[in-house]
């Protein structure tokens, strides 16, 4: 069944908001920004969890959350899905989050399960993601609470301008025979000084752009890239193909991996 979307109201309106709009709705998954409602959504898929919290912290306090909501299986959950609706003045100075997810032991047919309520997990579906100077990717697989070490989903900024519109930007693409494709990696493309690159662009995505006019001149019609991905900084992966989060580009590429850039730049 879909989720019935909130009624619109304003401050003066006497209607009482829709279900929705105190509960949370379980699509999209992933962190949303209401604007008629000054609120975020937030919603995770689980199937087995039992019980869900989550965690936000403020920019250089990340050992303390300054504000954690605790999900009630019967009001915050839809079939597997978990979700909220919290107001932004609720959350304050919060610039990052994170969840804890408690479930059921490992058993017969479910020897994989490995859900600890003490570890701080990223948001599957998380656009950025911020990694703290004491992120320490041992701390995840060791038992215990891995606060302040373990990397946040970035709590996108409202005034923040990250939505692309994607659509009818290019004309139509090429016919496969028309194609001249150039399969790059990001960082190697641009890195070395001879690229011709502004220094804080190098290595970039921004360091990309600034090549499109070589590109161009190459014939090039469509660039290739090689995973972008978010991955594990303190892995030692120099190619990215274990990625970390499928929806995040990767912080390494961006000139600002703090803010939102890694969303614009890409």
């Amino acid at each position: 069944m879909q989720d019935i979307p909130p009624f619109a109201h304003s401050r003066g309106s006497k209607q009482k908001p829709g279900w929705v709009t105190v509960e949370g709705s379980s699509f999209p998954l992933g962190v949303s920004w209401i604007g008629e409602e000054s609120a975020y959504n937030f919603a995770l898929y689980s199937k087995h969890a039992r019980e869900v919290t989550l965690q936000f912290f403020e920019e250089g306090q990340l050992n303390q959350p300054v504000f954690e909501f605790s999900f009630h299986y019967l009001h915050n959950k839809s079939g597997p899905v978990w979700h909220c609706r919290i107001p932004k003045e609720e959350l304050g100075k919060a610039r990052y989050y994170a969840y804890r997810v408690g479930g059921p032991a490992p058993r017969e047919g479910f020897e994989w399960h490995l859900f600890d309520p003490e570890k701080l997990l990223l948001d599957p579906y998380a656009s950025s993601i911020y990694f703290p100077p004491s992120f320490d990717r041992e701390a995840a697989m060791s038992p215990g609470c891995n606060i302040g070490c373990a990397p946040l989903a970035l709590l996108q900024d409202i005034k923040c301008d990250c939505d692309f519109d994607w659509k009818e930007d290019l004309p139509a693409p090429r016919h496969d025979s028309d194609l001249v494709i150039y399969e790059m990696h990001v960082k190697g493309f641009t890195q070395h000084p001879e690229s011709g690159v502004r220094q804080e662009n190098r290595g970039k995505f921004a360091g990309i752009v600034e090549k499109i006019p070589y590109l161009l001149d190459l014939g090039i019609t469509a660039v290739e890239l090689m995973p972008v991905f978010q991955f594990d900084p303190g892995e030692n992966n120099y190619w990215g193909y274990n990625p970390l989060n499928f929806f995040s580009a990767h912080h390494g590429y961006s000139s600002d991996p703090f803010a939102c850039r890694q969303h614009d730049e890409f």
